[in-house]
C-alpha cells in the first residue's frame, strides 16, 4: 500500500459551488441546519463520546435526530460543512441522508483508500459531490 498523500485545498470555483449550494437551500432550512449542526458538534466529545475514537457513536441521541430530521435537503449544506477538515464526523450524518448511493463514498477493508482515513473519505465525498452536483 502507498503512503498518504496530501490533498489540494479546495479551488476557487469548487469553493463557489459550495456556496451556490448552500444559497439553493431555503433560508429557513438553512438557519435550521445551521443551529442543529452546531447542537450536535458541540456534543461530538461530550460524555462518553469525549473518549470515544468510533466515528458512529456520534449518529445517536437527540441532536443527530434533529438532523436527520430536516430530511435529505440539507445535504449541500452538509457538504459545505465536511469540506472544512475537523467536521470529518459528520461523515455519518451524510451516510445517513444521502439519497443518491452513487454519491456515497465507502470503501471495503482491503481498499487502500482506508489509508486516509475518515478526513479522506470526507474529502472524496466533497469532490465527488462536486463532481455529480
Amino acid at each position: 500500500m502507498r503512503e498518504r498523500t496530501n490533498y489540494p485545498s479546495l479551488t476557487a470555483a469548487q469553493k463557489k459551488a459550495l456556496r451556490q449550494g448552500r444559497s439553493d437551500v431555503h433560508a429557513d432550512l438553512r438557519s435550521q441546519f445551521d443551529a442543529a449542526f452546531e447542537s450536535w458538534k458541540g456534543s461530538w466529545f461530550g460524555g462518553g463520546l469525549a473518549i470515544s475514537s468510533d466515528p458512529h457513536t456520534r449518529s445517536v441521541g437527540k441532536e443527530f435526530d434533529a438532523l436527520i430530521a430536516l430530511g435529505p435537503g440539507i445535504v449541500p449544506l452538509l457538504v459545505e460543512k465536511l469540506a472544512d477538515p475537523e467536521n470529518f464526523l459528520a461523515l455519518q450524518l451524510y451516510d445517513a441522508i444521502q439519497p443518491n448511493e452513487q454519491l456515497l463514498v465507502q470503501y471495503g477493508p482491503e481498499d487502500e483508500r482506508i489509508l486516509e482515513g475518515e478526513q479522506g473519505r470526507a474529502r472524496r465525498v466533497v469532490q465527488t459531490w462536486l463532481t455529480n452536483r
